[in-house]
């Protein structure tokens, strides 16, 4: 996931200094990015059971972000991000 990797990776202070405008300077990317993200996030939240939502959000992050620095968990991170995109 681009978002997590690149956006809240280790250059996470360049876009932002909070979920919200990290995620304005995704949107930057254009609408087609963000529809993109939205359908990619919604996806992922279908997933009820906690730890499979960690496991399969672990992967795609790489080990270049941890929801529990912004003192979130996965889903809760998730629909953050998914809120500052309406």
């Amino acid at each position: 996931m681009t978002l997590t990797q690149t956006y809240f990776g280790q250059d996470r202070d360049i876009f932002g200094e909070t979920i919200e405008e990290v995620v304005d300077s995704y949107c930057e990317n254009g609408e087609n990015a963000t529809r993109w993200l939205k359908n990619e996030i919604t996806e992922m939240l279908r997933t009820e059971d906690e730890s499979e939502l960690t496991a399969r959000m672990e992967l795609l992050a790489e080990n270049q972000f941890s929801p529990e620095l912004w003192g979130e968990t996965w889903r809760s991170f998730l629909l953050r991000v998914l809120a500052a995109l309406q």
